[in-house]
């Protein structure tokens, strides 16, 4: 395949290559004329800029590295949908890497994405991630990295990340004044941000409102949908069932749903489910699914904004992490015992 280069362009004007470098940047020293005969030789020709030479010399490569851990779980596809949309709103490209929940395949693709040259990092690490020598490494580069949704910590690094246990607490508040006390947690990973974090706020809610916390309704796993089915059937052989379960997120929730059904329980006659998760998921679940509503959209907008100030260095009116606020949407799959 053949690659046309400004020089052979030049070469077929008979003018220099500084000048078709200037026309194609719409430089006011080219006139209109000649601008507009470059642009025709460039396009009967398919030029495409060499970013990796342009980018030598300004030493900037005007893309972003985007590390996320599966994109079969929508949540993450519609948050890289809004990282990628305000990138583009900046004038950088963006580069997609998923680890599938591997840590190292995280790491590999973080080095891959600092071989590239990227200008910064959005990082979501996996459900796995324990070692935060890669991310050392990153602070040392002075490599500007951005986590979302969870996070290292410990890193130094900025953040972006739901309010995850004043969500529960916001959540249960309404389920417990509505009538519910035997409530159990569907937890996730507990060195993972967000699996600990939303443990937390189960916690904090039940202690609040004075209620007592069976030890056995809390159960540790993943944050898939096999988790969720597995943690349900474990618990439905105890034969000790709560009224509402709290999972950890949306894909769990459809495990449980899956699994209740295999039983022949019905949600939310036999069970109420609540589970922090995204509306439009929500509400494709059989009941609709009562939510603690994360937007992956407003998520992912505000990480990349981060970011950019990280890497030009602009004034940070934000605070180094931040916190996106939820909201408690009660829909079908919880029985509202008081109006």
């Amino acid at each position: 395949m053949a690659y046309y280069t400004q020089t052979d362009i030049a070469e077929k004007l008979k003018v220099s290559r500084v000048t078709v470098s200037k026309a194609l940047r719409d430089h006011p020293d080219i006139s209109r004329d000649m601008k507009r005969r470059v642009k025709e030789i460039a396009e009967e020709f398919g030029y495409t800029p060499n970013l990796i030479a342009k980018n030598l010399t300004s030493k900037k490569t005007l893309t972003i590295g985007i590390v996320v851990p599966d994109l079969e779980n929508s949540f993450f596809s519609y948050a890289v949908d809004s990282m990628v949309d305000a990138a583009s709103e900046h004038h950088y490209h963006t580069i997609l890497t998923v680890s599938r929940e591997n840590e190292q395949n995280e790491k590999y693709n973080i080095q891959s994405l600092i071989g590239m040259r990227v200008d910064g990092l959005l990082v979501c690490v996996s459900q796995r991630t324990s070692d935060p020598h890669v991310f050392e490494e990153l602070k040392k580069k002075k490599m500007p990295v951005v986590f979302f949704d969870r996070q290292m910590e410990g890193t130094d690094f900025r953040s972006v990340t739901f309010n995850d246990e004043i969500g529960a607490v916001d959540a249960l508040d309404h389920i417990i004044g509505n009538g519910y006390s035997r409530i159990g947690h569907f937890a996730g990973y507990s060195n993972v941000s967000i699996g600990r974090k939303r443990c937390e706020g189960y916690r904090s809610a039940m202690k609040k409102n004075g209620l007592e916390i069976d030890p056995a309704w809390i159960l540790a796993a993943g944050f898939e949908i096999q988790d969720g089915y597995d943690s349900f059937m474990k618990l439905y052989q105890t034969k000790n069932i709560p009224e509402v379960i709290l999972t950890v997120n949306d894909r769990v929730a459809l495990g449980v749903y899956k699994a209740a059904k295999e039983v022949g329980m019905e949600i939310p006659k036999d069970i109420g489910i609540v589970g922090f998760g995204f509306s439009e998921t929500a509400q494709m679940f059989s009941p609709t699914l009562s939510i603690i509503h994360q937007d992956p959209r407003r998520l992912g907008t505000a990480a990349l904004e981060v970011l950019i100030e990280e890497m030009q260095n602009t004034k940070q009116d934000r605070p180094r992490n931040v916190l996106i606020e939820e909201k408690f949407i009660w829909n079908n799959s919880i029985i509202k015992k008081q109006h």
